[in-house]
């Protein structure tokens, strides 16, 4: 099994990092405008990217976590678990894991780019107040 593990400091308070995790109008800031659901423990969450994308179930959430599991969506993203864990080190820092993908598949690489983008969309929208969300994110070239 392989994971993708990311970190980055905001500025913002552990408060207001949560919400651009555990809110529908926080993740759409940052992730995908196109978000629908119940970001509340044991509700489901639906991501989409020009009408498809994945489904994560909310598998637990404390003040400085969210844990989220894949349930639909991209075959190589099913069963695979998101976390994110805040922790006060001077600065609110942002643990980043991408958990059990069966290999490191190309897609698998894709996808560890694109979520460090979509990290640096995270920090600009808790820094600065204005994120990348899909469909305004860094666009990838697989070529």
């Amino acid at each position: 099994m392989s994971n993708i593990a990311l970190k980055i400091g905001v500025k913002a308070s552990t408060e207001k990092a949560m919400a651009a995790l555990n809110t529908l109008e926080g993740l759409a800031a940052w992730w995908t405008w196109d978000v629908s659901g119940d970001p509340g423990e044991g509700g489901t969450l639906a991501f989409r990217f020009h009408g498809q994308g994945p489904d994560m179930k909310v598998l637990s959430m404390t003040d400085h976590s969210v844990h989220w599991q894949c349930i639909a969506g991209h075959e190589e993203w099913l069963g695979t678990e998101i976390k994110f864990t805040l922790a006060d080190e001077g600065e609110t820092a942002i643990y980043f894991q991408h958990l059990n993908w069966k290999d490191e598949s190309g897609f698998y690489a894709l996808c560890s780019m694109k979520w460090a983008t979509f990290m640096l969309s995270l920090k600009q929208y808790l820094d600065q107040g204005s994120g990348h969300p899909f469909p305004d994110d860094i666009q990838i070239n697989t070529l």
